[in-house]
């Protein structure tokens, strides 16, 4: 997950949908059928996290409805292997071969999904998904799946530089690079944004919004070095859905007091003892502190 491009549009599920992975799903034929730190993927990857609002879907109980297998693509030539909702909804929830467009996507371009936001019937390349950033006009960029490599025990990027997103048990699974939440390495037009247990270059949908308060879906959806959290980790949130809030340095003894709306939000860690990136698990927001 990549950069954050200014623009309204709405980052759909970025990459780590919580759908169980190719590697744990049921045999083709089995009878079972995507934070808000979820983007505006929405296919996707980048919302509030789980934990707050945003990225990622609950894997449903059940299992996967496999017809070809994501990360090894065992589709036949002219067809690609992807991750669609069977209920017409956002949650991938099995896999199907599709027909490669004409003229396909490649990675990193502008891509395009039909019918519904997790229907699988994008232009991307075989190998690639749409990651949807604008879930009315059904617009994104292609993103690569993780892939398989028969000496490691967990998927793993063709890029070097990127990383594979997402737990075992998540569908799809998708390749990008980490970055500085504080930072600036990220393209022009994307931002770096908590997807997951990383921080991961998104488009920027954040448009004329994505302030402190300001009400959002994704975590995309907020400008750079800010989180999207659920209504119950901000103070008088105005949205259902969640608001933005800043990033802040855990390390630092002045950093609840100088959060917006102190002395309600304080500086408190976005990961989880050890769970953080190394270079980055001090980062925290400014929200209320977890009713959970």
């Amino acid at each position: 997950m990549m950069g954050a491009m200014r623009r309204w549009s709405v980052l759909a599920l970025v990459l780590a949908l919580g759908c169980p992975s190719a590697a744990t799903q049921q045999p083709s034929g089995s009878s079972t059928t995507t934070d808000v730190d979820t983007s505006s993927t929405a296919a996707s990857t980048s919302g509030a996290d789980t934990s707050t609002t945003g990225t990622f879907v609950s894997a449903p109980d059940g299992g996967v409805l496999t017809q070809c297998d994501l990360y090894a693509d065992t589709c036949p030539d002219g067809e690609k292997c992807m991750p669609y909702a069977t209920d017409g909804g956002i949650r991938q929830d099995a896999t199907r071969c599709v027909a490669i467009a004409e003229s396909p996507a490649q990675l990193d371009d502008a891509c395009n999904v039909q019918e519904w936001v997790a229907s699988g019937l994008d232009d991307c390349a075989r190998g690639l998904f749409c990651v949807v950033y604008d879930p009315v006009e059904l617009t994104g960029r292609c993103l690569a799946f993780c892939m398989e490599d028969p000496e490691l025990t967990d998927l793993t990027c063709l890029d070097p530089n990127a990383k594979c997103f997402g737990t075992p048990d998540q569908i799809p699974r998708l390749c990008a690079s980490d970055c500085d939440p504080f930072g600036s390495e990220c393209p022009d037009g994307l931002g770096c944004y908590k997807v997951g247990d990383s921080f991961v270059c998104l488009d920027d949908v954040s448009g004329t919004n994505g302030d402190y308060g300001d009400p959002c879906l994704f975590t995309n959806e907020c400008d750079p070095g800010m989180r999207c959290v659920t209504p119950d980790l901000f103070f008088e949130c105005p949205s259902p859905n969640g608001c933005c809030t800043p990033f802040c340095d855990t390390r630092d003894r002045e950093a609840s007091a100088a959060c917006p709306g102190a002395p309600e939000h304080a500086c408190l860690p976005v990961f989880d003892e050890g769970d953080g990136p190394p270079l980055f698990d001090w980062v925290g927001a400014c929200m209320l502190p977890d009713p959970g």
